[in-house]
C-alpha cells in the first residue's frame, strides 16, 4: 500500500461515469445532508467499505423474502448519497478496487430489483454500470456473474439465445479456475436458456455440468459471498424449471419438491416460483385438485409480495388452468383467489 491516490488516478478512471445513478422519472428526495455529503478527496477507509458490503447484505436479505419493490427505492437512495460520493474519495489501488467491488454488488442489486418489478430498461443500465464497475474492481468473477443476472433477465423475457449467449461469455470471462458453486451457478444459467429454446439435449448437458461442479465444493472451501447461494436446494429448482420448460412433469415435480424440502424460509419468493412449478408439473401429470391447491398457496403469498416477478408466475400458471376452467377444483381455486 502506498500513498492514498485519488480515485480518478486509479480504478476509479476506467470507470469514471460507471456508478452514476440511472434517471427514474421519481420525484427528487430532499438531500437533508446535502452540505455534508462526502465530499471529493475525503478518505475512504476499510469501514466504509464494510459498511457497504453490510448494507448489500440488507437489501440482499429483504428483496429475497419480500420481493424487490420493498426496499428498491431506499436502495437507490443509498447508493446515490452514500456510494456513489465514496467513488470520489481518496483511497489507494487495493482499497479502490474493493470499493468498485463493493459498490458493483450494490449497483446489481439496484438491477436486480429493478428487473424484479419489470422496470426492465432500467435494471439493463444497473447491470450495465455493475458490468463497468466489475472491470475497474479487476473482479472478472463477480463481472461473471452480472452477466448471469442478465441472462437471468432474458430468459424471464423469453429471449432463450441471448440468455445462452450471456451465460457462455459469462462461463469465459470467469474462466476454469473459478470456484466450483461460481461455475455451477453458470453452467445452471446456460441450461435454463436452452430450455426456454426447447433444446433438451443442450439443456441436459448443461444441467450434468452445473451438478458435476457443484459436487466438487470441498468442504471449507467458501464461495465468493454472492454465490454462496447456490446450493443443492438451488441446483434442484434449476433442474424444475428446465424440465417444466421442456414439459417434462414428472422430473420437474420430483426437483422441486426436493428444492422446497432443502430451501430455507428466507428465500420466500424463490420457494413460491418453485412452488409455481410444482403446481405446473402437477397439472402437467394430470392432478388437477393438488395443482390448484398448490397455485392458490402461491397466489395468496405473492399478493403480498412486492415482485411482478412473484405476480407473473402465478399468472403464467394460471394461463394453464385455463382449458379445465369449468372442473370442480378450478372453479375453488377461482373461489379461493378471486381471480381467473
Amino acid at each position: 500500500p502506498g500513498a492514498p491516490g485519488n480515485g480518478a488516478a486509479g480504478p476509479g478512471a476506467r470507470a469514471e461515469n460507471a456508478a452514476r445513478v440511472p434517471v427514474q422519472g421519481r420525484t427528487s428526495v430532499p438531500r437533508q445532508r446535502q452540505q455534508q455529503d462526502q465530499l471529493p478527496g475525503q478518505r475512504v477507509t476499510a469501514g466504509d467499505i464494510a459498511a457497504l458490503r453490510s448494507v448489500s447484505e440488507l437489501f440482499r436479505s429483504l428483496d429475497h423474502a419480500y420481493g424487490g419493490g420493498h426496499a428498491r427505492q431506499a436502495l437507490v437512495r443509498y447508493l446515490e448519497h452514500e456510494a456513489e460520493p465514496m467513488l470520489r474519495g481518496t483511497y489507494g489501488e487495493t482499497t479502490g478496487r474493493r470499493l468498485f467491488a463493493a459498490v458493483a454488488d450494490l449497483t446489481r442489486l439496484a438491477g436486480w430489483t429493478s428487473y424484479d418489478i419489470a422496470a426492465h430498461g432500467l435494471a439493463q443500465r444497473y447491470f450495465v454500470q455493475a458490468l463497468r464497475l466489475s472491470q475497474a474492481a479487476g473482479d472478472r468473477s463477480y463481472g461473471a456473474y452480472v452477466l448471469i443476472t442478465m441472462s437471468r433477465q432474458a430468459v424471464y423475457l423469453g429471449h432463450g439465445r441471448e440468455a445462452v449467449q450471456l451465460s457462455r461469455v459469462a462461463q469465459q470471462g470467469a474462466g476454469p479456475t473459478a470456484h466450483p458453486a461460481v461455475q455451477a451457478l453458470l453452467h445452471a444459467a446456460e441450461a435454463r436458456g436452452h430450455g426456454v429454446l426447447g433444446d433438451a439435449r443442450s439443456c441436459t448437458a448443461s444441467l450434468v455440468r452445473a451438478e458435476r461442479a457443484l459436487e466438487t465444493v470441498r468442504p471449507g472451501e467458501e464461495a465468493p459471498h454472492w454465490a454462496r447461494f447456490f446450493d443443492e436446494a438451488q441446483l434442484a429448482d434449476e433442474f424444475a424449471h428446465c424440465h417444466r420448460d421442456l414439459g417434462q412433469y414428472r422430473p420437474a415435480a420430483q426437483h422441486a419438491e426436493r428444492s422446497l424440502q432443502l430451501r430455507g424460509p428466507g428465500y420466500a419468493r424463490s420457494r413460491l416460483f418453485c412452488r409455481v412449478v410444482l403446481a405446473s408439473a402437477r397439472l402437467g401429470l394430470g392432478d388437477l385438485e393438488q395443482a390448484c391447491a398448490l397455485g392458490a398457496e402461491a397466489a395468496q403469498q405473492a399478493s403480498e409480495m412486492r415482485s411482478v416477478r412473484a405476480l407473473e408466475y402465478v399468472r403464467d400458471f394460471e394461463r394453464r388452468l385455463e382449458p379445465f376452467a369449468d372442473a370442480a377444483p378450478v372453479r375453488g381455486y377461482r373461489d379461493r383467489v378471486g381471480v381467473l
